[in-house]
């Protein structure tokens, strides 16, 4: 199955992270107008196809909708907003990262669950999918059956959930919710169309399984500090520059562990911090990272 003649698909080269080169734009027109979810980097020349397109199909773009925060989705959105004189439009979770890169008259925290935006005749509606970033959106067009599903479920690989901005039971719960769509295909922020979208949010709760009795078994054995796990399950499969990605996810799956009470902690310099205080400071996570013991609870 192939986009409707509605949207076009262009990526955007971006610094993102392997193995993804770039991240996918998606140009929403019909009626002389247009809307475009996701902005890349404040790069004129990686933007230029989207941004030659529009001028020469003659559209009038009403906006920015922005799936999330990172600057791989929303370093570019000021340089378009002001090319084209028109609103960002993101969750107010995100709004406050989203600051930095668009002007302040240009930004409208105003994207919350079922927000809808129409161009023409086609409507796009926001479905709240928090966990990747809290205030992380996807977008639903019901007529076509057609999800963008930004960075919650991707073309190629699995989606990075960890701290500072990620919650791994916020996320499955996000899994779950999408399930509930009948979308027949998906347009992600990173790699091809998914042409199976159930299958592959399948997948995507599966492999957590998998990944989350790995550590299990692994903690059931002895406490380990996350390097221990990082060395059993990642061995030889990473690079040293995705590391500190694999440490990341490692982190959000003892979180929920540690929510769950399956797992419990210790540090090297005293009590941990409570749980509900943890604010993922830099020190917060080398201390979860390289002074902490984690033990499987009885």
């Amino acid at each position: 199955m192939t986009l409707p003649q509605w949207v076009t698909l262009f990526a955007a080269r971006t610094p993102t992270l392997p193995p993804a080169t770039g991240t996918n734009l998606f140009l929403v027109s019909d009626g002389g107008e247009g809307l475009v979810i996701d902005a890349g980097y404040s790069d004129p020349e990686a933007l230029r196809p989207l941004t030659d397109a529009v001028r020469e199909r003659h559209l009038h773009v009403t906006g920015i909708l922005l799936t999330h925060h990172h600057p791989d989705h929303a370093a570019g959105a000021g340089y378009l907003a002001e090319l084209w004189d028109c609103p960002v439009h993101v969750h107010p979770a995100d709004a406050a990262a989203v600051q930095q890169y668009v002007p302040e008259h240009r930004l409208r925290p105003d994207l919350a669950e079922g927000t809808t935006r129409q161009v023409g005749d086609v409507r796009l509606v926001a479905l709240e999918t928090p966990g990747h970033t809290p205030g992380h959106l996807c977008f639903w067009e019901p007529t076509a059956k057609v999800l963008f599903t930004g960075d919650a479920v991707l073309g190629a690989g699995t989606t990075w959930i960890g701290p500072p901005d990620g919650h791994l039971r916020t996320y499955l719960n996000t899994l779950r919710k999408l399930l509930t769509y009948p979308a027949e295909i998906a347009g992600p922020a990173h790699g091809p169309l998914v042409q199976d979208p159930a299958g592959q949010i399948r997948y995507y709760l599966s492999h957590r399984q998998e990944r989350e009795e790995q550590i299990m078994s692994l903690i059931d054995k002895h406490p380990r500090r996350i390097a221990d796990l990082l060395s059993a399950i990642y061995e030889g499969q990473i690079p040293p520059a995705a590391r500190w990605v694999a440490e990341r996810t490692l982190l959000g799956h003892l979180v929920k562990l540690e929510e769950e009470g399956r797992v419990t902690r210790a540090v090297d310099t005293g009590t941990p911090v409570p749980l509900h205080q943890v604010t993922w400071t830099d020190e917060e996570l080398r201390q979860w990272t390289d002074q902490t013991v984690f033990s499987a609870v009885p």
